[in-house]
């Protein structure tokens, strides 16, 4: 295998244990753990943790090293009011530049969607399903495709990535059976393919945002380094 092939292999495996909460905000990232751990050469780990300092997802400190970054009930608030604005500005270029092969890939992927189950395993063994999320991932940019803007996408594909992480953090201590979430996804899809734009946009507003105002009513796990604070603070 190439050394860029390592470099991006190892990139993935970071980024998803980051993701995945494997490791936790604020913690260490030492090169050569990784390295040893992965198999790899410390130049492909350094490589693969300056891309995921790119993406936000880990901090270098000077003569400290990287360590995954923090998070915070306030942060995770103002993710939310750009995310907002940046995802609605796509949807509508999306809508706009609608093409057929766009309208069929929705489809495809919302059907994919909605026949995979969020979560797996049974009492306290539960887990939320990597299918299910890598799905919604998909979901979510098949609806902007065909969005004009490459800035805003590729701006959405950051701020997506970071509101990902708060989601997996604090899975499985949302509130069961307040939301309907392949609901809200279907209303956002119908009218994007009814080209109603207004309502589609609006739509997906508020699926964000009843996104960030679940999580933020959660009490987040246990784990070292979330800084949080209820919604009322």
């Amino acid at each position: 295998m190439s050394s860029k092939s390592r470099t991006a292999e190892t990139y993935e495996r970071i980024k998803k244990d980051i993701l995945d909460g494997r490791y936790l905000p604020n913690e260490r990232l030492a090169i050569d753990r990784l390295s040893e751990g992965g198999e790899v050469s410390p130049g492909a780990v350094r490589e693969a943790l300056s891309r995921l300092t790119s993406d936000g997802l880990v901090v270098a400190e000077a003569q400290r090293g990287f360590f995954a970054a923090p998070v915070s009930a306030a942060d995770l608030r103002d993710l939310t009011e750009v995310r907002v604005e940046v995802e609605v500005r796509c949807l509508a270029s999306a809508i706009e530049h609608r093409t057929l092969r766009w309208e069929a890939d929705l489809l495809a992927a919302h059907h994919q969607l909605t026949k995979t189950p969020k979560s797996i395993g049974t009492g306290r063994a539960v887990r939320m399903n990597d299918a299910w999320s890598d799905l919604h991932a998909q979901f979510h940019t098949a609806l902007v495709a065909t969005c004009a803007n490459t800035w805003w996408l590729k701006l959405r594909g950051q701020l997506f990535l970071q509101a990902e992480r708060y989601r997996r953090l604090l899975a499985g201590n949302e509130k069961a059976g307040e939301r309907d979430v392949d609901f809200e996804h279907d209303r956002i899809m119908q009218a994007a393919l009814s080209h109603d734009a207004a309502i589609a946009c609006r739509l997906l507003a508020e699926h964000l945002q009843k996104t960030a105002a679940t999580l933020l009513a959660c009490r987040p796990p246990e784990k070292a380094g979330l800084q949080w604070k209820p919604p009322e603070d």
